[in-house]
């Protein structure tokens, strides 16, 4: 009957229900997953699909938290739904570390310790962990915290939706690697492109202002200094051979000389520079005394640093070599370039020369180590690398001087006798500069007997004197050797200890009158000898002079409270070792008296011209005077012309003094006449 009601168990009434309920739920979710892969299609970059995917599983399935782990070739990246982005050594979660090992999804019940999120809501809530695959390869790992139980039911539809997802990151994975390994390509390909052109420009530039400075500085400079030079040398040596001059012009004069030879070297090594260049310099090793060398270098630049008011101090160790085979001229122009560098760039407190030596059991060579070290202006640290570079000054350049060839010709020459020149250096503190340089021991007699005696030549002893005992102590062969044949070639008694010890032995069985004491040596040094000798029955009456290269006041004081008579410092001259024996000793010597030439005939020409300049007019001789300190050359001559027309003689001989460049000698004959 049609409207007869139809009677249905309750039993299978609920089972129709659940089914009916499940279909409902089915087909909800399906739609859940269809929505989710209609939203990630709306975005295309890997950086926008990944938060729009994050975005979408949120709003269409919630949860506290969403996390995407992903992979771009070995680096593993992070990204959260609140815009957390960041590279990972490797996950932070175990369960994400095994997804991305095995492939296996899995779900847990949620542990509110990891939640961001916690409200009452989420009591019963999960976390699922799903790999997203492409193939067998996880490429990334979802991770989706705190969802809510109700969403459970959703967790089968959900394959479908994570194998589009992947297909999708995975795409964009490729598009964005290929993109990247395209960009990297052309940004390398342009920066190279661009400093290529820059390094070809600078290169450019500096090759040509380099050559054009070379050519002016050259073509302006060798020439009008080479003459005069000569000039200053040839008079200077003349006026050596005066016998009547006393040992202080002497040891001026021989200051000058020196200077003046140095001045005429660097004048010829501006043109070497070219030879350097072409490859065509070579090295002339000879033997020479290498003591000397050091010690005339001091001298010669002790005046300018005195002029500035700076100590220029020398800390010689008793390892350091006195003979030696190497290029002397080249190991004389780097040391004075060092030294002169330091002086010019120091406005205050002190240069400091330390030489040490040691022995290359490789090569069988003394490797010597020269340091110049200032308390000067420094050098920035960007400025460093140019430092050695040609023609180049670097700094303020309210502070640069000079050619800017001097640190190049010292690099180049140090790396073609084998060694090197390295710096360090802080602005406004000073600057260190070392050099390195393989030599070759070798004898004193096998040294060419090259020296000036400044001064008198000692000869012998007078008459009439004791037979005087002088121990010599000093534990390097080479010096020691050098003290007794000097005291030994004029008479003089000599004993030799290796120590202080041996030498407090050799006073208490010879008794000597005079002993030359090392300061640094093995066993016992010269400042506890001298102490035990002094403390001895008749110590107090034998003359002890110390021999060291001890730089600081403190040092030499120290020796001095010890009981030495006085100090001669490392490397000496002979005549300091004669003065100093004169001195505390009260020995008298015989000297060798230089010969006497006196230039009368120019002395003559000096004083008959010096007598014409003062029948100038006063105002004549003050504008000349003017131009001859100026070293004005044009200015000069034009004030000559005027002097013709009053004394023509005269005024070809100055002008001949003017095309010579002696401007010297016209101050000199201007000084006669009491005008300068």
């Amino acid at each position: 009957m049609p409207n007869e009601l139809i009677t249905i168990p309750a039993a299978e009434w609920n089972k129709l229900k659940q089914r009916a309920t499940k279909l409902a739920l089915d087909k909800s979710n399906q739609q859940l997953v269809m929505q989710l892969m209609s939203k990630m299609s709306e975005a295309s970059g890997l950086e926008n699909v990944i938060d729009n995917m994050l975005r979408s599983i949120v709003d269409v399935i919630g949860g506290a938290n969403l996390v995407l782990y992903y992979k771009i070739d070995a680096d593993i990246f992070y990204a959260d739904v609140y815009g957390v982005k960041k590279q990972l050594q490797q996950p932070d979660d175990e369960r994400v570390i095994s997804a991305f090992a095995t492939g296996d999804a899995s779900e847990y019940q949620h542990d509110f310790n990891d939640t961001q999120m916690l409200t009452p809501a989420f009591t019963h809530a999960y976390t699922w962990i799903y790999p997203l695959k492409v193939g067998s390869v996880v490429i990334g790992v979802f991770k989706i915290e705190s969802l809510h139980i109700a969403m459970r039911d959703l967790y089968s539809q959900l394959p479908l939706f994570f194998n589009y997802a992947a297909l999708v990151l995975k795409n964009e994975i490729l598009g964005y690697t290929r993109l990247q390994h395209v960009n990297n390509l052309l940004q390398q390909e342009i920066l190279i492109r661009k400093q290529t052109e820059r390094n070809l420009v600078a290169a450019k530039n500096e090759a040509e202002a380099a050559n054009r400075a070379k050519s002016v500085f050259l073509a302006n400079m060798s020439h009008e200094l080479r003459t005069p030079m000569n000039a200053v040398l040839g008079f200077s040596q003349l006026m050596q051979r005066d016998s009547d001059l006393s040992s202080t012009q002497r040891e001026t004069l021989n200051i000058i000389n020196n200077s003046g030879k140095h001045l005429l070297g660097l004048i010829n090594d501006v043109l070497d520079m070219a030879k350097i260049e072409a490859g065509r310099v070579i090295i002339e090793n000879g033997n020479f005394d290498l003591g000397a060398l050091v010690r005339d270098t001091i001298d010669m630049m002790h005046e300018r640093a005195e002029a500035k008011g700076l100590e220029l101090l020398l800390d010689q160790s008793s390892s350091f070599p006195r003979f030696v085979n190497s290029d002397e001229a080249k190991f004389r122009q780097i040391l004075l370039n060092l030294v002169g560098n330091a002086i010019k760039y120091t406005l205050k407190g002190r240069v400091i020369v330390r030489l040490t030596a040691e022995n290359s059991p490789d090569t069988g060579q003394c490797i010597l180590t020269c340091e110049v070290k200032d308390t000067g202006i420094g050098i920035a640290e960007q400025d460093l690398p140019f430092v050695f570079d040609t023609f180049v000054q670097v700094g303020r350049e309210s502070d640069q001087q000079g050619s800017g060839l001097g640190l190049r010709i010292t690099k180049q020459y140090a790396e073609l006798m084998g060694g090197q020149v390295t710096v360090t250096s802080e602005l406004d503190k000073g600057s260190s500069f070392i050099l390195t340089l393989p030599v070759a021991k070798v004898g004193e007699s096998e040294i060419i007997n090259k020296s000036v005696f400044d001064g008198k030549r000692v000869l012998g002893l007078a008459a009439g004197q004791p037979v005087y005992r002088v121990l010599v102590v000093e534990d390097q062969l080479e010096n020691r050797l050098l003290l007794k044949k000097l005291m030994e070639a004029v008479g003089f008694q000599v004993r030799e200890a290796v120590n202080g010890q041996q030498g407090v032995e050799q006073f208490k069985r010879w008794k000597p009158d005079f002993i030359w004491m090392d300061r640094r040596m093995p066993i016992m040094d010269g400042i506890t000898a001298t102490q035990k000798i002094r403390a001895l029955p008749d110590g107090g009456n034998v003359k002890i002079v110390a021999v060291t290269a001890s730089i600081f006041a403190e040092q030499r004081q120290e020796f001095l409270n010890a009981g030495v008579n006085g100090i001669v410092g490392k490397p000496y001259r002979d005549a300091e070792i004669f003065d100093a024996m004169a001195t505390y000793l009260g020995v008298r010597f015989i000297y060798d008296e230089p010969v006497n030439e006196k230039n009368a005939a120019e002395q003559l020409f000096t004083r008959q011209y010096s007598q014409c300049l003062k029948q100038l007019p006063e105002e004549l001789l003050s504008e000349l005077r003017q131009a001859v300190m100026c070293l004005d050359i044009e200015h000069s001559l034009a004030v000559i012309e005027q002097v013709k027309a009053l004394d023509a003689p005269l005024a070809d001989v100055l002008s001949e003094r003017v095309n010579q460049f002696d401007f010297e000698g016209l101050a000199q004959w201007l000084g006669d006449t009491g005008i300068l």
